[in-house]
């Protein structure tokens, strides 16, 4: 099965070692959810109607892909088997759990700027659905959201600020503008940062792109328990005040399961790295992570060579939710939930809902304990 790859893995990692020639030194600092070339990526094979046989984790497909797409009919809660190996996907993600992603609309970014005025003003990239680099965020409010519904607590509503679109659970909007208040306090700017050199390419704003902040954000409710309603400033629309109501949400406490760590370092031994994000998906439900790899074009950052070195440190870049595995020849990959797109596979409309990769795509991990 791996052969289904081949052809498209040699353009890809002919890309990639051309951008690692061309592209200016400013790209390699690059956060937020970017994506590699469409000709360096490697989808699913469109002719399989079951789980597919995937590469060996030592494989370097994996370099020229930002994790193989995985069809959501292949995908089954709790434990199954297929045939080639066993898979174990956590209750609620294609039952309960709901899928809120990025995308904006011509429509609804003139409705912001018409309504709010924002400066500056937002922009639609209609040559581009990616839409807002928000995947940090987008990302831990579907943690609580997992977290709300196995507690058996009722999911809240409300409209999304990035599509206008009515959505479920916690807005995620109000996780990032606490992310924004805090990096704007001199004491906290430094576990808060912001990345300026590139923005927004809806909002024109700077990046959150801490995983640990995030993190931190996500435990609210257990360090601020005392006040039941949080309420805080849009980090970017004058006269707009959201409010938490701690009350209808879980206590959760942070479980660090490792800190960063280049890609290149994990892939020479991941043994760790796998255990780690096993346990705790068994044991504590969706882990939060960090994907740096998705950079490989502009940094090869899953290879020790001088321009991979240069990447700055400690920085994932895009954030997103482990929510299973699959076990296949005695090797572990993760499956992990995408924040853009409801789709299979990436399209004009978006991209793949599930991606899947070895332990050496994630370079830091939090898992959240429930109290």
């Amino acid at each position: 099965m791996i052969s289904q790859f081949d052809q498209r893995i040699t353009n890809g990692l002919a890309m990639k070692n051309i951008a690692i020639t061309i592209f200016p030194l400013v790209s390699l600092f690059l956060a937020g959810c970017l994506s590699l070339p469409e000709s360096a990526k490697i989808d699913s094979p469109v002719d399989s109607w079951s789980m597919i046989k995937l590469p060996a984790a030592s494989s370097d497909t994996w370099i020229a892909t930002q994790g193989i797409p995985i069809k959501i009919r292949w995908l089954k809660e709790g434990d199954s088997e297929y045939e080639y190996g066993r898979m174990y996907l956590l209750a609620h993600t294609l039952s309960k759990l709901p899928y809120n992603n990025t995308e904006e609309s011509q429509a609804w970014v003139d409705h912001i700027n018409q309504t709010y005025t924002p400066a500056p003003a937002w922009v639609h990239n209609p040559e581009r659905r990616m839409g807002h680099y928000k995947c940090m965020s987008l990302s831990a409010a579907t943690v609580i959201d997992w977290h709300t519904i196995d507690s058996g607590l009722p999911l809240g509503s409300y409209t999304s600020w990035l599509s206008g679109e009515e959505e479920r659970g916690i807005d995620h909007r109000i996780i990032d503008s606490l992310y924004y208040k805090k990096a704007a306090q001199k004491e906290f700017s430094d576990d808060y940062p912001l990345l300026t050199l590139e923005l927004d390419p809806v909002e024109r704003t700077p990046i959150s792109y801490a995983i640990p902040a995030f993190s931190e954000i996500i435990s609210l409710t257990l360090r601020e328990r005392s006040n039941t309603l949080v309420k805080v400033a849009d980090h970017g629309l004058a006269d707009v005040t959201h409010e938490l109501d701690l009350s209808g949400l879980p206590k959760l406490k942070t479980v660090k399961l490792f800190d960063y760590q280049a890609s290149y370092k994990v892939r020479a031994d991941s043994s760790h790295h796998t255990k780690a994000l096993k346990q705790a998906l068994h044991k504590y439900g969706p882990v939060f992570a960090g994907v740096r790899v998705r950079f490989a074009s502009s940094g090869g950052v899953i290879t020790n060579n001088s321009i991979g070195r240069l990447s700055v440190p400690g920085m994932s870049g895009h954030g997103v939710v482990i929510v299973g595995y699959v076990e296949q020849d005695n090797e572990t990959y993760f499956i992990y939930r995408e924040t853009f797109g409801k789709y299979d596979y990436t399209s004009p409309q978006g991209g793949p809902a599930y991606r899947i990769y070895p332990a050496h795509a994630f370079n830091e991990a939090y898992a959240f304990k429930r109290l």
